[in-house]
């Protein structure tokens, strides 16, 4: 398998594949003679509702998980892939870590085929060696694969009617066709409260609107258009008018909520009573031109905010989630400010509040923030200090 763009690559390979079974491995594998043989008997013993076969070292046999599929050799029923009603593997607007493409393909369809798991000396992964660079698997499995199992589940089951939500999630997006369904999945991967998720697709001219249509069946989400590109602080304001839930989360489209998200930051709310606000960590991601993310860490910010230290360092505060009523008072979002609310429209209202209101911080990593160089706020990040400087002196 390829470092990157893994599922582009094999569904361009599967296009013209007409064999019954296909064998995924990874760069580095060792394969010996006999693996071939006993593959064929495999391949026999299968039956119409098996959809394959997940393929261990034998020392790795007795502590695996038949879940647990990454760094493993698959046989796989051509079939039980492409076929269905998103056939071959997800891309990365719906996966950007590549190394999960196997696993959500197999969260995909193992609700309709049985599998097998296999044992042989056979086969030795690369991966297990200790002299291989390894990735996040800490991380992968407490986060990341939570999110796609749970996306999974609720996107194929059956969808329940949306009675009074407690939190409203706003994503607003402009041409973010290639990140949005990911943040989409990690809103509909959590468990609790009730949710809902408002879309605001200000005047997107890439394949953004294709995409939403695909979200009407849900109940829970509601999208809208903007006719045309009116900035990031519009575009709240238009969602504020219309979320039913009592709190408003913000959750940029190139971004992820942790798949406890919802339910930690609910049972905040639950015990701050007087606050406006409530805020926490963030894991950061920084992306690369590959489009490869590479995990920075947990980012924490102060537990006390205040309006001048804001305005000064002008932070990547993540998640915030503001009490309606309160944003309702404070008339929203400013369009009003340098750039009509298209940059920082975040940091002049969280300064805002910070002199009149309580907020509350969370010390839990609740959300995932990607650093791309593309981003409205690194193209335009030498505008910050005059920007601060208009807000905190507006006669200057």
């Amino acid at each position: 398998m390829p470092e990157t763009r893994t599922a582009d690559s094999l569904n361009q390979s599967l296009q013209s594949y007409d064999e019954s079974y296909f064998l995924t491995l990874y760069g580095g594998d060792i394969l010996r003679p006999e693996l071939g043989e006993q593959l064929q008997g495999w391949m026999q013993d299968l039956e119409n509702g098996d959809g394959g076969i997940v393929i261990l070292p034998r020392p790795l046999f007795a502590t695996r998980s038949p879940e647990m599929i990454q760094d493993c050799a698959v046989l796989w029923r051509t079939s039980a892939v492409m076929t269905g009603t998103c056939p071959g593997f997800a891309g990365r607007n719906f996966l950007p870590f590549d190394s999960l493409v196997l696993f959500d393909q197999y969260v995909r369809i193992r609700h309709a085929y049985r599998w097998k798991m296999v044992s042989t000396d056979a086969y030795m992964p690369a991966r297990t060696y200790p002299e291989q660079p390894i990735r996040n698997p800490e991380l992968e499995a407490s986060e990341l694969m939570p999110i796609i199992q749970r996306s999974r589940t609720l996107i194929e089951g059956q969808r329940e009617a949306l009675c009074s939500p407690v939190i409203s999630v706003v994503i607003c997006t402009y041409n973010n066709a290639d990140y949005l369904p990911w943040a989409v999945r990690s809103v509909m991967a959590q468990t609790g409260p009730v949710w809902e998720l408002l879309i605001i697709d200000d005047g997107s001219t890439d394949a953004t609107p294709a995409y939403l249509e695909t979200l009407q069946g849900d109940p829970r989400i509601r999208c809208y258009r903007q006719h045309q590109n009116e900035g990031k602080a519009a575009c709240l304001n238009a969602a504020l008018k219309r979320a039913r839930g009592k709190w408003l989360l913000e959750l940029d489209a190139d971004d992820w909520l942790s798949h406890e998200s919802l339910i930690r930051l609910s049972e905040a709310a639950l015990n701050s009573k007087g606050s406006g606000v409530i805020y926490a960590d963030h894991y950061e991601w920084n992306e690369r031109r590959s489009g490869e993310l590479v995990f920075r860490g947990v980012k924490k910010p102060p537990e006390a905010l205040s309006r001048q230290w804001l305005l000064e360092e002008g932070p990547a505060l993540a998640p915030r989630m503001f009490r309606v009523g309160l944003l309702i008072k404070h008339n929203g979002w400013s369009t009003l400010m340098p750039q009509e609310g298209r940059l920082y429209e975040d940091i002049e209202l969280l300064a805002r509040l910070a002199t009149e209101e309580t907020m509350r911080y969370l010390p839990l990593p609740l959300y995932h923030r990607r650093i791309r160089s593309g981003s409205m706020t690194r193209m335009h990040e030498h505008q910050y200090k005059p920007w601060s400087l208009s807000i905190m002196d507006p006669d200057k």
